[in-house]
């Protein structure tokens, strides 16, 4: 038989924008505020063999979220396998539609993405960066018949950081990059003129232009009294004796003696030049072909 004809639950406008208010204000007070960064550089994905770009992360929208689950880690966590030992931890937030449409340009990100990234300031007690793995649009399920979800709930994986770009300006966000990623320390002569930029990119050039750059890499630290500069996201192989010079700032210092083995701004007990030394012992690197006549 027909549904009655005195009760509309699947098309009342007035009832979907009182939910969508409830969900909104819930959220609000019971909350945190979180921060998510969308990936800039997805015009380059490799369609054909589904490998994605160098990501790189320059904004970063405030959104207030719930946390799904509020008393632990979901997911496998910490275990071993034939990798070693990993550690999955999981977490589920909840973030308004409606938040979402306000804070975020509509023009280039309609939802929150698979791949983007959110940035929780309260867990693990300095924040930690999380990766959106899902974002389930259907959690309401469609409720008076509304077609948008009144809000998205994310499943987010504990983010592991490799070589991608951060740099929204926001310090406790950007430090994952100097924490984590390949850093190196580069001693310069005196006698050069300007300021390094943190943020901004460096690069060795045979005609002054970053176009044609054989190397460059991006500011973390710029220390004036020891011309200590940090460098980030790497790209070839600086050389010692040219001028390493900013792409924003236009300073120009020349890069002293350089031994990218021995410059690393964080050196491991086992790294690279240890490597090297040992293998020189058992190979003989000065001849082309050492494992065999040719």
């Amino acid at each position: 038989m027909a549904t009655s004809q005195y009760f509309n639950n699947y098309d009342n406008k007035g009832e979907q924008r009182l939910i969508e208010d409830i969900i909104t204000e819930s959220i609000k007070i019971m909350g945190v505020d979180c921060y998510y960064l969308p990936n800039d550089n997805d015009v380059a994905r490799d369609l054909l063999f589904g490998e994605d770009p160098i990501k790189k992360f320059q904004t970063a929208f405030p959104l207030e979220m719930y946390l799904s689950n509020a008393t632990e880690y979901m997911g496998e966590k910490e275990f071993f396998s034939k990798f070693g030992l990993e550690i999955k931890n999981n977490v589920n937030v909840i973030v308004s539609k409606r938040s979402f449409s306000e804070r975020v340009p509509q023009n280039t990100f309609t939802r929150p993405r698979e791949g983007d990234l959110i940035y929780v300031p309260f867990l693990n007690g300095t924040g930690e960066l999380y990766e959106i793995k899902f974002t389930n649009q259907t959690k309401d399920m469609f409720m008076l018949g509304r077609k948008v979800p009144y809000f998205y709930e994310l499943e987010l994986e504990k983010f592991k950081y490799s070589q991608e770009v951060i740099t929204t300006g926001i310090p406790d966000i950007d430090s994952v990059v100097t924490d984590s990623a390949y850093t190196l320390n580069l001693n310069l002569s005196s006698g050069g003129t300007g300021i390094y930029q943190p943020g901004e990119i460096v690069f060795q050039s045979p005609d002054s232009t970053l176009a044609n750059a054989t190397s460059h890499g991006t500011v973390q630290t710029w220390y004036v009294p020891s011309l200590l500069l940090t460098v980030t996201n790497i790209y070839g192989e600086f050389v010692d004796g040219l001028t390493i010079i900013g792409s924003s700032s236009n300073a120009h210092f020349s890069l002293a003696t350089f031994d990218p083995l021995q410059s690393p701004a964080k050196k491991e007990n086992y790294d690279n030049e240890v490597i090297s030394n040992s293998a020189s012992l058992i190979v003989n690197t000065s001849e082309i072909n050492p494992f065999g006549s040719i």
